[in-house]
């Protein structure tokens, strides 16, 4: 299992290995295009949030391996991305890598 942490203060949120690898590199691409985007996760316990994906909040990946790049999922994860509802990763395609539960804090820019 891998580790997402959004933000300076806020808990690290669980993501399988190889759903975070492709996450990773949508994330990296639309910042270094300059492009926010919401991204929607499951929390636990049925919950969902929101964040929005900035340059200005700091971001870390952290990976027990890197398994190897599925491109047609980083393709689909990227248009995804670029729709006006943005990466929603509680969507049947991504659904179900996802573990864990944290809670989120309010963060200003």
């Amino acid at each position: 299992m891998g580790y997402l942490t959004y933000g300076s203060t806020a808990a690290p949120i669980e993501i399988d290995d190889e759903l975070l690898t492709h996450l990773r590199l949508v994330i990296v691409t639309k910042l270094r295009r300059n492009e926010s985007f919401p991204l929607t996760l499951s929390i636990g316990d049925g919950a969902v949030e929101t964040l929005w994906v900035h340059a200005s909040i700091p971001l870390r990946f952290a990976m027990d391996e890197e398994p190897s790049i599925d491109r047609s999922l980083v393709v689909s994860m990227m248009n995804a991305a670029n729709s006006a509802g943005g990466l929603d990763l509680t969507r049947g395609d991504f659904a179900p890598a996802l573990t864990g539960s944290r809670v989120l804090h309010a963060m200003t820019a």
